[in-house]
């Protein structure tokens, strides 16, 4: 850890007007900081730091609260979600609380010696309020008996935690997990490919290609999900819009800086990939005449094939015949392996759903499956939808632990299509059996519940799956976790029901809570509370006391907002609650699995766009941000259902 006085020098630096140059002459900063600064200084202090942070351009107001060690980080979130959040302040909406490149964070990384710093955003007439709720949490957490922070979980489950809430589009909890299995011991470069797989999903292709470890993940030969994603970057920031406004020709000179990246990321089958991954390996092929790689394009059907429907580049693909130039024999570079557990293992590997719960069930390795997540080229899990629940459920205790691991890719799989519906019960059998209710399963499990809602459920079927859910609901239904509450409840309301008591029983027990402590619940929260409940007919009270003036709608400048998902449905309603707090806004929602003429007129008029990324595909979320305009606010929802949206799209209006 560096310094203390020499980080807070550059904390209270340049971006920082709460204390400027930590003059001693500012008596009021000093006296308001002294105490804080006091209590996390001591030897062996659990006080976390909590610092200030006012940004002279902006209207709202930080607050960087810093645990003393990354194992203690879980803590402090729950420290603050029961002091602080969501009465006083909000933790920032970006995917990372620090971002790379601004001074300040990375200071605060170096100081730290980890990310998992939490960053709260306030507005000002909040601050009296917020600095007395957090002087009243650092006394306590001074005040308690000195203890050990050990919030260990194995590196499998933590894998299947983030694989899970990637999938499910909970881009705030993969940052944290990312950041835990940080210091589980897995090893450096598969931290690098989640990352990789992250910033893809999240479409932030450009921060993808600045990563300073891009090459030594390009050297390992990483896993084909992890060289599509860098291929797709390429593609969005490179090749997409010249392909699309010049020509082949211009899209091939916009590659040649990076050209040489791309046929090392040929290294592998080249049918599993998109047709954006396979355009840039094409261009690059033409580029650097690398005849080879033109022939391997050219050999394989399916890939071919793929090529030949891109209406911009069949002709050229069709046409072009690189000359074969002999290259020099290279030195053979050090390959950096990959830690465990994704290196490659030999074997027969499951070819299909069943087959891939059978070895589990056997406690046999599946790790190349997953890393190389072949189940994309699967028949889908509902041809066996049966067989594969009850398999599932057959599984003993120590087999339900290696499933879970699987989780993840069986709700991507999904996309929208098709459900698995008893399959998906099954998981959320294992999940209650289980207790997975951390934070980071539970976007998850409402990703679940609407696939087994989505399929044709017998009357008793409905109402045992929905008694379960209830049961366990007193574990983990609270005003810190209102959005995910809202999501489930929407969920179940949206979907059809064969036993309307049932329904109604459930939403109850879930809302009812809420009712309870309404007064803490944001105004978009309370919005999308309200129409629920007058769908269903429950009569909870929501009304809230409120300052005079306060009309409960959302003040806005923007006026284009576009909400993009994949779920039409939580699209509608999100929209519908969005419209009721700030009637002037044009909402406009996108379903499109790439980017397209419709797509990008829209993000390019878009003030606002919030994105779920649950199932979403990397053209589809390049494309957005490679399309908006600079002064366009992006966010990513913490989940996929309407009350994710709507808290995304209510944080950044």
């Amino acid at each position: 850890m560096v310094n203390r006085d020499a980080f807070l020098d550059v904390f209270f630096g340049t971006g920082n007007e709460s204390w400027p140059g930590r003059s001693p002459q500012n008596t009021k900063a000093v006296s308001f900081l002294d105490e804080f600064l006091d209590l996390s200084a001591g030897p062996g202090s659990a006080v976390p730091h909590v610092l200030p942070r006012t940004v002279r351009s902006q209207t709202a107001k930080y607050v960087y609260v810093i645990p003393q060690d990354v194992r203690q980080a879980n803590t402090v979130r729950e420290w603050l979600n029961a002091f602080v959040v969501p009465s006083y302040a909000t933790f920032v909406a970006r995917p990372e609380a620090l971002r790379a490149g601004d001074p300040i964070d990375d200071a605060v990384a170096a100081f730290a010696g980890h990310r998992r710093v939490f960053v709260l955003e306030h507005p000002a007439e909040k601050g009296a309020d917020l600095w007395r709720a957090l002087r009243l949490m650092v006394q306590t957490i001074a005040q308690r008996p000195a203890t050990e922070w050990h919030d260990v979980l194995p590196v499998g489950r933590l894998l299947a935690e983030f694989e899970l809430a990637m999938a499910a589009g909970d881009h705030r909890s993969t940052a944290a997990l990312l950041s835990r299995l940080e210091g589980s011991g897995l090893g450096g470069m598969n931290i690098a490919y989640l990352t990789v797989k992250r910033l893809a999903r999240l479409g932030q292709h450009a921060e993808l290609l600045r990563l300073p470890q891009l090459l030594d993940v390009i050297a390992t030969r990483p896993p084909a999900p992890v060289r599509e994603a860098i291929l797709d970057a390429l593609h969005s920031t490179l090749v997409a819009g010249p392909l699309t406004e010049a020509g082949p020709d211009a899209a091939r000179l916009a590659l040649a800086e990076q050209a040489s990246l791309a046929p090392r990321l040929a290294d592998g089958p080249l049918n599993g990939l998109g047709t954006e991954a396979l355009t840039v390996l094409a261009l690059a092929a033409a580029g650097t005449d690398d005849a080879a790689l033109w022939q391997r394009l050219r050999a394989d059907q399916i890939a071919w094939a793929r090529l030949s429907e891109a209406k911009l580049v069949a002709e050229y693909v069709e046409t072009f015949r690189p000359a074969f130039r002999p290259q020099p024999a290279e030195t053979p570079k050090e390959i950096v392996t990959r830690a465990e557990p994704v290196e490659n293992v030999t074997g027969t590997t499951p070819a299909g759903w069943v087959a891939l719960v059978e070895a589990i069930a056997a406690d046999r390795d599946i790790r190349l499956v997953m890393a190389e997540e072949r189940w994309r080229d699967w028949e889908p899990a509902a041809a066996s939808d049966q067989v594969l629940a009850d398999l599932l459920n057959g599984l003993d205790n120590d087999g339900a632990e290696r499933a879970w691991q699987i989780v993840g890719a069986f709700v991507e799989a999904d996309g929208y299509r098709r459900p698995a519906s008893r399959t998906a019960r099954a998981f959320l059998a294992n999940a209650l059996s289980y207790s997975r209710f951390e934070f980071s399963d539970m976007a998850g499990i409402v990703a679940l519940l609407e696939i087994a809602l989505r399929g044709a459920l017998s009357a008793n079927e409905y109402s045992a799956l929905l008694a379960d859910l209830s049961a366990e609901s007193a574990r983990w239904v609270s005003v810190n976790h209102a959005s995910i509450v809202l999501d489930m409840c929407d969920v179940i309301a949206r979907a059809s029901s064969p036993v309307e008591e049932a329904r109604q029983r459930i939403t109850e027990a879930l809302l009812a809570p809420l009712a309870q402590k309404r007064a803490r619940l944001e105004t978009d929260q309370l919005a999308l509370a309200r129409i629920i409940d007058g769908e269903l007919g429950l009569g909870l009270p929501w009304d809230v006391n409120r300052e005079a003036g306060d009309t409960g709608s959302t003040p806005v400048t923007a006026r284009e907002v576009l909400l993009y998902s994949l779920d039409e449905g939580a699209l509608r309603r999100a929209g519908e609650a969005l419209k009721q707090l700030a009637p002037s806004l044009n909402i406009q929602f996108s379903s499109d699995h790439v980017g397209g003429p419709r797509l990008k007129q829209w993000v390019r008029r878009a003030d606002v766009i919030i994105m779920a990324t649950r199932c979403a595909t990397h053209a589809a979320t390049g494309f957005i941000r490679a399309e908006a305009r600079a002064a366009t606010v992006i966010r990513e929802a913490d989940g996929a259902g309407s009350a994710s949206l709507l808290r995304a799209a209510s944080s950044a209006l």
